[in-house]
């Protein structure tokens, strides 16, 4: 007989990377097992592309009565075990009118009526390791063994974006919104490269380095001048310069693209993110520009990740020099 369980993610595709190894571990302990993930917006698309779940759900972001048809519709189907990976209290609502055998949960803070859910909760803050938290959801499942599927992209099919571009082993730049003020966390230490410390640092490490830039779909204007001041459009959303070495521009990846550059990726270097969970899979070497203020919640993250190192948020004169060191070294 064939068992359900469901999973809620309804946060963002790094959070749900993040999570895949543990997830995929509870899948692998029941192959006969029908695995059905909850989503949001933010990761429905990209939870589509992971063929370990058998059904991937949109939870209803607004309008509450969507979101009780659509609970009415879980309620349907007795599942054999619910893990709420997100704690989100949508998810955590959703689950105490479910049927299931097990409920398994995270939560950031402990509120009263929880004691009548019947869910078995994890507190999930700055103390705790989020992996050994999800090595505790196995003990759930036939699974009582550490998680071992941290490359589990290795195994997805490459969609071959990359082959658009004419290098390979690069020094890859992933400039987001997460660099400039404004426009991800506003109370964070200030990045904001202008164009030409920018450049001037592009031109330094392309003597080394055939050279990637990846963007996220923010628009920005560094990245709208670099486009149009710094390089030649070659494709669609390509964009490219021969300097040195070739430095190649991709505008507004979709992230199965931002997959396949990965896989000929040597030196990544982002603001903390999904790519950054992404590029563990590969044998690649990270370099993660992070609040110095927020190490130990990113510690609670990231212990799993290989060949991983850590540079802090600073004006971007710093931040270069300390590039720089890692790289060059």
């Amino acid at each position: 007989m064939t068992k359900n369980i469901l999973i809620f993610r309804c946060d963002r595709i790094g959070d749900l990377l993040l999570s895949c190894p543990s997830i995929k571990s509870i899948k692998e302990s029941s192959p006969d097992t029908e695995l059905t993930v909850v989503t949001s917006e933010k990761n429905f698309s990209y939870a589509k592309t992971l063929k370990f779940f058998d059904k991937v759900y949109l939870f209803p972001k607004k309008n509450i009565l969507k979101k009780i048809i659509f609970i009415k519709e879980l309620r349907k189907i007795k599942y054999d075990k619910i893990f709420i990976y997100d704690g989100k209290e949508r998810s955590i609502i959703s689950t105490f009118f479910l049927n299931a055998n097990i409920k398994v949960g995270l939560i950031t803070k402990h509120k009263l009526y929880y004691n009548l859910s019947k869910i078995k909760f994890f507190l999930d803050n700055d103390e705790n390791d989020i992996h050994k938290i999800f090595h505790e959801f196995l003990k759930f499942t036939k699974n009582n063994n550490n998680i071992t599927n941290f490359n589990f992209l290795t195994l997805k099919p490459d969609n071959k974006f990359a082959s658009n571009l004419n290098i390979k082993n690069y020094l890859h730049i992933h400039l987001d919104e997460k660099w400039f003020s404004q426009k991800y966390i506003s109370h964070y230490t200030d990045i904001n490269p202008s164009f030409n410390q920018f450049t001037s640092f592009l031109d330094r490490v392309s003597s080394m380095y055939n050279v990637l830039i990846t963007t996220g779909l923010t628009d920005l204007d560094l990245i709208e001048r670099l486009k149009n001041e710094y390089f030649n459009k070659r494709k669609k959303n390509i964009f490219y310069k021969k300097l040195n070495n070739l430095i190649y521009l991709v505008d507004k990846p979709t992230f199965e693209d931002l997959e396949s550059m990965l896989r000929n990726t040597e030196i990544l270097i982002a603001c903390h993110g999904a790519i950054t969970h992404a590029s563990n899979s590969f044998n690649i070497k990270k370099i993660d520009i992070i609040e110095e203020k927020k190490e130990k919640h990113y510690n609670r993250l990231t212990s799993y990740l290989r060949n991983y190192c850590v540079v802090y948020r600073s004006e971007f004169i710093k931040i270069e020099r300390n590039l720089s060191k890692i790289i060059f070294s």
